[in-house]
């Protein structure tokens, strides 16, 4: 009787000394975090017909000034890293009033924000490119960044013109259906070198570029402005 009391208390002493030890944990080396905040990271584009040069804000914090055709931050500067989530940009036209638009920046992507339409009708059209740690040096950026190719993705930002096709070196490519204001043509893969372009519209109007693919690298031409000036960019995405 006497030895299963003094089991009995052995154990008892062994249980709540347990709880002791587990609830002194250090965190004065490695303090637990409240939360954890995830980035993203953006460019946005320019494309209204007629409204001009946009001053743009984002969540309140000035990104700077875009011509037609322009993007922020400007070609041959980085993506702007920013905090994951809801957004608001606001553009402040020099030809047209100006309008916000509300998107969410998803968690560690790479995108760019295209400001499409006219001076009076407007919109913001989000397209993700890829992880942000999706890099050329990487091993999870290994088939994105292919040694000895290139990439070239299509986005049409004019209100009034719908292209048809593209043809690169002479090859035709059809569009199905057609891409209309907004509407992209995901990445075509293309051997490192100088490439020409050209890309019908409106069934039988056409505009050419010449580009020269640089080895791991990724672009997205753009045709913008109305159908009676049509214009297109490349855009170096990586």
């Amino acid at each position: 009787m006497r030895t299963s009391y003094i089991t009995r208390l052995l154990f008892a002493i062994g249980f709540v000394s347990a709880l002791l030890i587990a609830g002194c944990v250090d965190t004065s080396t490695n303090p637990i975090p409240d939360s954890i905040e995830y980035s993203s990271q953006i460019k946005v584009v320019n494309l209204v017909s007629g409204a001009g040069a946009a001053s743009l804000t984002l969540n309140g914090q000035s990104l700077g000034s875009a011509d037609l055709g322009g993007e922020v931050p400007g070609s041959g500067n980085s993506f702007l890293t920013i905090t994951s989530g809801n957004k608001t940009l606001t553009a402040n036209f020099a030809s047209a009033n100006s309008n916000s638009y509300k998107f969410a920046a998803t968690t560690e992507r790479k995108f760019r924000v295209f400001l499409v339409g006219n001076d009076s009708s407007n919109s913001a059209v989000v397209m993700n490119q890829r992880y942000v740690w999706q890099t050329k040096d990487s091993k999870e950026g290994e088939t994105l960044f292919p040694d000895g190719f290139g990439w070239v993705a299509f986005f049409n930002g004019s209100p009034d013109a719908v292209l048809n096709s593209v043809s690169i070196d002479g090859t035709e490519t059809t569009f199905t259906g057609g891409l209309a204001m907004g509407k992209a043509k995901g990445y075509t893969k293309l051997t490192a070198g100088s490439h020409s372009f050209n890309i019908t519209y409106n069934d039988t109007l056409n505009t050419t570029f010449d580009l020269n693919v640089v080895s791991k690298s990724r672009y997205t031409a753009v045709v913008y402005d109305v159908a009676a000036s049509i214009k297109n960019a490349v855009l170096v995405d990586d």
